[in-house]
């Protein structure tokens, strides 16, 4: 032991002696130390005079962000969760193998979004999945003022939300035409992302008409300025401060959402559009131009004549609508509306969707060949219309042949007849062998209610008609399926 104690005091003596001599050390080499020659640059490289252009740039860039700033506000949502008590952690568990039953816990799950203020009483845009499902929403200004925020509106379909502070001071931002953008147009994104406030990124317009989701009905602006995981909900800027868009969405091929170059926003006028509607009628409201449409297909036009694919093909004309008061009819291609193209559903959907309700719009379509042009009004969409459930069939056994191969058909009954438009003619699909040529195309249920633009009225007529068809042949059908009709192009 008293060995053991000698060595100690030994090792700490030595330690001690070294520390003391590298203390000394350093002190002497700093008292002999010569200080390092400094020589600094004696100007900038480039006479500011050389670059005015550049320099009235960049003295423009900081301006607008100075002016734009306060208007833009970063957003805190949160809501309590109850977590199952299997999903509690429980160390005594893990070391002990307790197996005592856990009760559920409470947790205050939050997340962050951005919004811009657009009016002086204190409204604010946002994104719907900014606060969708939250139970309290917060509102940050740039000078540090915390504010409750009111849910005033919101519209999941355009991802648009409407906040109210109560707050004085404040400066809204206008909205601009986003009609008017160009592709190549320098913009600006402001937000809140990962929590950094006042966030300024730049960058141009690359291109409009995106569809970012294949289930909304927007059609977004792509910028390349850079947008991550909290800038949802800020301000897209042109030049001149205005909002042209509302940053939406990115697109990402991670996990964590990570920006790529690529991001979408909800063009100004959606939002505007949304804005409106919400104040006045405390809720969106869609137009209603009153068809069910398919997509042109490359098959469909060749069965129906045409060179080109682009546009929507009018499947059915609802009794009452406007489109039935205008002159519409089925098999007409919408191929514009206002002068502005449609390519499919989608676009023409936007585009009845960005126009004012009771306005008066000009359709131009495709009828038998001939380019034509309807006047119609868009009306607020009726509460009623919603799509009905179809009834399982009987079957009836019918024997096919051809492109209909392995398909049956019979009479429709009453009860399908009940989920079904009024007018509905044809027979009723009740089986499909896996191997038919036409099971990719059609469902049991789906009404055939013509052949190759030939009324199918019975099942005798179905049978004289698919008899025609040539073995190679392919046929283009109407159907109707549930209260949705289209055309299908066999097989």
């Amino acid at each position: 032991m008293r060995r053991s104690l000698f060595i100690f005091l030994v090792a700490a003596l030595i330690a001690f002696g070294v520390f003391r001599w590298q203390r000394l050390n350093s002190q002497l080499h700093s008292e002999h130390r010569t200080a390092e020659k400094y020589t600094p640059a004696e100007g900038p490289k480039i006479d500011p005079k050389d670059v005015q252009v550049l320099a009235a740039l960049d003295s423009e860039y900081t301006r607008l962000v100075d002016a734009v700033i306060p208007s833009v506000v970063s957003i805190t949502t949160s809501r309590r969760v109850q977590i199952p008590g299997s999903a509690v952690i429980d160390p005594f568990e893990f070391f002990f193998r307790n197996h005592r039953p856990r009760s559920p816990q409470e947790r205050v799950q939050t997340s962050l979004g951005s919004g811009v203020i657009v009016s002086k009483e204190g409204h604010i845009l946002t994104n719907h999945h900014v606060i969708a499902n939250m139970d309290k929403i917060e509102v940050q200004l740039t000078d540090g003022r915390v504010e409750p925020a009111q849910l005033i509106g919101t519209d999941e379909q355009t991802d648009i939300a409407v906040l109210k502070i109560e707050a004085r001071n404040i400066e809204p931002l206008p909205l601009g035409d986003s009609d008017h953008v160009r592709v190549g147009q320098m913009v600006f994104a402001v937000g809140n992302p990962f929590g950094l406030q006042e966030t300024v990124t730049q960058g141009i317009i690359s291109a409009k008409g995106r569809r970012a989701m294949a289930d909304s009905g927007v059609e977004f602006l792509q910028t390349d300025a850079a947008v991550n995981q909290g800038n949802s909900g800020g301000p897209l800027l042109n030049l001149r401060g205005e909002i042209i868009g509302i940053n939406s969405a990115i697109f990402s091929n991670s996990e964590e959402g990570s920006w790529l170059g690529i991001s979408f926003a909800i063009p100004a006028n959606v939002a505007r559009r949304a804005l409106e509607s919400v104040l006045k009628n405390g809720r969106i409201i869609r137009g209603y131009l009153g068809v069910t449409m398919v997509n042109l297909t490359p098959d469909i036009a060749r069965e129906l004549g045409l060179r080109d694919a682009g546009g929507a093909v009018v499947t059915e004309v609802l009794p009452g609508s406007p489109a039935e008061k205008a002159g519409l009819k089925p098999r007409d291609v919408i191929r514009r509306f206002n002068d502005r193209p449609v390519t499919d559903i989608l676009s023409l959907r936007s585009r009845v969707a960005e126009t004012e309700l009771n306005a008066q719009v000009q359709i131009g379509v495709v009828r038998n060949g001939q380019e034509q042009s309807f006047t119609t009004e868009i009306v607020e969409t009726p509460a009623s219309l919603g799509p009905a459930k179809l009834p399982q069939t009987p079957k009836t056994p019918v024997a096919t042949s051809n492109a209909f191969t392995g398909l049956e058909v019979g009479e429709i009954p009453g009860a399908v007849r009940d989920a079904l438009p009024g007018d509905v003619k044809g027979v009723v699909v009740t089986q499909i062998q896996p191997d038919a040529p036409a099971a990719e195309k059609l469902r049991v249920g789906d009404v055939i209610e013509e052949i190759n633009h030939r009324p199918v009225g019975s099942v005798a007529e179905y049978e004289r008609l698919v008899q025609a068809v040539s073995q190679d042949e392919r046929a283009l059908l109407f159907i109707c399926r549930g209260r949705t009709r289209s055309f299908v192009v066999a097989p």
